[in-house]
């Protein structure tokens, strides 16, 4: 078991397109229901996260679909950022209007989880940031996001609010852009359903070191979720886990492991031009093995080699468990 399980977004099976071939590189011909069957025929998947409103808005008929798969619904990510109605913000928005429509669908998306059963809904704030020098008036900002996020927080307390940081993209510089942001916020608000989703390559792109961002995020108890995917760590990629920063994404589950982590494991991937299935299947299987790999190694002896900051040691002994 990993976890609470490994999930899947729908991601993989979208056109997947890009600024030059914005109709992607293949053809979505299928439903809701059907991608999520699919899903539910890979074996290994016991959750999915789901785009609200985007990929549904009445949780009936889905939460229906979902039992009769045998699936969960891990995550609901409230989409504020896929429209031009968020072009100069959502949560931080000075329009009184557009802010108060993202507080209110964010609102929505708690109750839609409730109704799914899905513990938790994801606030991915993109379009909340700037783009050129003297743009925004920062201390507003960050009081207005930070206003609406404990507004948010205090429509349920059963449903949990992950926020998934970013230091770019859409915006040139997005205000939640790494976990050290994202802890400050969750610490000031002092709410208990606030916390963290780490998305590996978000953090790769922030240069920061996932492990240690796990580390910051569960000395707090506000490591909510994990997405897993990676990067060059000069673009969110979206790539197969573990195929670019290997020894990095190791560390990561090592890490994981040793704080003990009980959340979902879910894939946030973007197959442009490969075959989603066979991504998804690639991505399961390291994840997979990564895992038992952490949890097969000599701790002790690696918890050993670290007391005498003898790298050399670790490297050659994870040389020999990864690379058999």
């Amino acid at each position: 078991m990993y976890g609470k399980g490994l999930a899947l977004a729908c991601v993989p099976f979208y056109p997947c397109g890009d600024r030059f071939v914005p109709r992607g590189y293949r053809e979505d011909p299928h439903t809701l229901e059907q991608k999520l069957a699919v899903i539910a025929g890979l074996g290994d998947v016991a959750g999915v996260e789901l785009s609200y409103p985007a990929e549904f808005e009445d949780p009936v008929p889905i939460a229906k679909v979902l039992k009769g798969l045998g699936l969960k619904a891990c995550n609901l990510e409230v989409e504020l950022f896929g429209s031009s109605k968020w072009k100069y913000g959502a949560l931080s928005s000075r329009d009184d209007a557009v802010r108060s429509d993202a507080i209110r669908l964010a609102c929505r998306c708690m109750d839609a989880a409730a109704d799914l059963g899905c513990e938790q809904i994801s606030l991915w704030p993109g379009q909340d940031g700037f783009d050129y020098p003297m743009q925004v008036d920062y201390r507003e900002a960050w009081e207005r996001t930070v206003d609406a996020i404990r507004e948010i927080a205090a429509h349920r307390q059963d449903i949990r609010i992950a926020i998934e940081y970013k230091i770019k993209e859409p915006r040139t510089h997005i205000h939640l852009a790494t976990v050290c942001k994202v802890l400050l916020v969750t610490l000031e608000l002092g709410a208990s359903n606030v916390g963290v989703m780490i998305d590996a390559g978000h953090a790769l792109m922030a240069y920061e070191n996932v492990a240690e961002s796990v580390v910051l995020a569960s000395r707090y108890g506000k490591l909510f979720h994990m997405h897993l995917n990676d990067n060059y760590r000069l673009w969110d990629d979206d790539m197969i886990v573990g195929s670019v920063n290997l020894w990095e994404t190791f560390e990561m589950f090592w890490v994981l492991e040793e704080v003990g982590y009980q959340g979902w494991y879910s894939l946030d991937i973007f197959p442009y031009r490969e075959d989603s299935l066979r991504v998804i299947r690639a991505n399961l299987d390291m994840v997979k093995k990564l895992i038992n790999t952490a949890r097969r190694v000599d701790r002790t002896r690696i918890v050993d080699l670290q007391r005498k900051s003898d790298a050399v040691g670790i490297a050659e002994y994870l040389r020999e468990e990864l690379l058999k």
